[in-house]
């Protein structure tokens, strides 16, 4: 038995050894954000997948202004439906020295001999905040929005970058963009979490890029993006993190604990676009706006006559890919020409959208001899140089080659009918298949079936059985509905009872007020809210026609009293909840 087990557990060792053996190794770099300041730790990660690499570790390439520290190594092999696949991932955490643009890498690492490569990143290295020490009206929880440029041109990309700083716990994030008309946002990969220092205070960022793209010359103010989120109230830690104090030690019935609506909005920003200009503008311009570059391949450049060659041109870089236009080829003397489908393939990162469109022609000479594939031209405009520029193509030889003539033999009826050749005898007709369906040829097969059930006593109840059937149930269904419409209506009636008495329960606690009112508004107009906002309860109450002063009045208060649970004040003693009842009456009236 022992030996039956190690030899199956030197079988599994060997097919593992083979499929990493011979698996495609790659190698990747990656980092947590693609800004930072002189005071921020990045974390950067180099993976290896298709083998575990041994104990070699990778050379970093650009790390000359930073500080590296390694973070440690992790390896895995996974087994999925029999595909086996390995992989070794490499940490280090780096300091920037200085600030600037770099690109850092490629990391480097030799597996088997082979010398690998990955890509590279750049990042974006910044001072740090000049603000003068803490509680400078940031608060626990601030918004930020920026962006790359504020003066671009048409379809020109700018970097739309939000950052929520917390140093308290966030849940149930939504984000709202704001709606700029001729103006588009387009996310740029998922949110980054990190670290970082804000006016000497640490904070955990989260960050989510935009491409932001101007359709149409002018001036436009991109409005206040909004984001709400759920955040612990004042005095809500549970005694479990009480009594470790220590952030380690999470509270396991945490997601039960009560949470308030957090609102904020980021300040507006100012945008400049300019029509691209009319100078130097070429007669083939398509639109396209960025940095491009574009290359041709000819595979194979020598052939044998009644073969086919293909020629591959490729358009990559970052702007509007979508503009880059599909390519024309000419006509060719010495060859047919046939199209492929072109394929674009789009990408994004944390520095904007690009991508790569791959055009093929297959070309199939019809004579021998060396012919020449002329240059093709591609125009586009960079708004970095403010200029336009035109990609070319060089010019390739095709080299035709003789190769074997294939005879093609036309058959003639007509010459082939004489003394020595006599036409086909006819052939008897032969069947060689049937119909799917039957073939009735007898006067029984048209019989019509359950003849009993149209005649006699069974008659009637086959005839009204299913109108009764069907009365039947929608009585019951209209009975149920009276019912449910009956218990809504019981809802609404008692809403202001209820709510008074939970309200004189908790006039000293904000929460609590709010939570009745939210209870309130589930009963009367027959919700189900779990968390109100006052964005909400406006659109709730203008769906009932409440006149508009009320609907202020209240929401006033509900952002007050919000405030209030915020900052640990007393709301009795603030002044803002005296009043609150008297609203809600005047709001009872006002729904009918």
């Amino acid at each position: 038995m022992k030996k039956s087990t190690a030899a199956l557990a030197m079988l599994i060792y060997l097919l593992l050894f083979w499929a990493t053996a011979f698996a495609d190794v790659s190698v990747t770099l990656k980092m947590d954000r693609v800004e930072a300041t002189l005071v921020d730790t990045v974390q950067m990660q180099v993976s290896v997948s298709g083998t575990r690499a041994g104990n070699a570790a990778p050379v970093l390439k650009g790390m000359e202004s930073f500080q590296v520290t390694q973070g440690g190594t992790s390896s895995r092999v996974e087994i999925v439906n029999g595909s086996v696949s390995s992989s070794v991932d490499f940490t280090y955490f780096i300091q920037p020295q200085k600030t600037g643009t770099f690109t850092i890498g490629p990391a480097e690492i030799e597996v088997d001999g082979r010398k690998l490569s990955s890509n590279t990143v750049t990042l974006d290295v910044t001072k740090a905040s000049q603000s003068s020490g803490a509680g400078t009206g940031t608060g626990p929880v601030f918004i930020e929005a920026s962006i790359s440029t504020d003066d671009i041109y048409v379809e020109e990309q700018s970097i739309y970058t939000i950052k929520l700083y917390h140093r308290v716990d966030v849940d149930e994030l939504s984000l709202k963009l704001p709606e700029v008309a001729h103006v588009s946002f387009k996310q740029l990969g998922q949110p980054h979490n990190y670290q970082t220092v804000y006016a000497g205070v640490s904070y955990a960022v989260m960050e989510v890029r935009y491409a932001l793209l101007a359709s149409k010359a002018g001036g436009f103010v991109i409005g206040p993006s909004r984001m709400n989120m759920i955040v612990p109230q004042a005095g809500g830690r549970s005694m479990f993190n009480n009594f470790f104090n220590d952030p380690f030690f999470k509270d396991p019935f945490s997601s039960f604990s009560s949470g308030r609506p957090l609102h904020l909005s980021t300040r507006p920003i100012d945008l400049t676009v300019h029509d691209l200009p009319q100078k130097d503008k070429p007669a083939d311009f398509s639109g396209l706006v960025g940095d491009f570059k574009m290359t041709s391949q000819l595979e194979p450049a020598r052939l044998k006559a009644g073969e086919s060659a293909t020629l591959t041109i490729r358009v990559s870089g970052r702007g509007n890919t979508t503009r880059i236009p599909d390519i024309d080829f000419p006509e060719l003397s010495f060859a047919q020409v046939y199209g492929d489908q072109p394929v674009l393939e789009s990408t994004s990162n944390g520095h904007g959208i690009g991508g790569t469109k791959t055009m093929k022609w297959a070309l199939v000479p019809e004579k021998e001899g060396r012919f020449e594939i002329p240059e093709f031209m591609l125009s586009f405009f960079n708004p970095d140089t403010h200029t336009y520029h035109t990609l070319r193509t060089p010019r390739q030889a095709l080299t035709v080659l003789p190769g074997k003539k294939q005879e093609v033999a036309v058959f003639n009826a007509s010459s082939h009918i004489g003394k020595n050749h006599q036409e086909p005898l006819k052939r008897k007709i032969q069947q060689i298949g049937e119909d799917i369906l039957p073939i009735h040829t007898a006067a029984k097969d048209l019989s019509v079936p359950f003849r009993r059930l149209a005649s006699g006593w069974r008659f009637w109840p086959t005839l009204f059985g299913p109108v009764i059937v069907y009365l039947l149930l929608l009585a019951g269904s209209n009975l149920r509905n009276r019912s449910r419409q009956g218990l809504k209506r019981s809802r609404a009636k008692n809403a202001f009872r209820k709510f008074k008495k939970r309200y004189q329960a908790v006039q000293n606690d904000g929460a609590g007020i709010l939570d009745a009112f939210t209870a309130y508004l589930n009963d009367k107009l027959n919700l189900c809210i779990g968390t109100l906002t006052a964005d909400d309860m406006v659109r709730f109450l203008g769906k009932q026609h409440v006149n508009g002063e009320v609907v202020n009045k209240i929401r006033q208060n509900i952002e007050m009293i919000e405030s209030a649970v915020y900052a640990g004040n007393d709301v009795k003693k603030a002044n803002m909840a005296d009043d609150f009842l008297k609203l809600v009456k005047a709001l009872e009236k006002e729904i009918r």
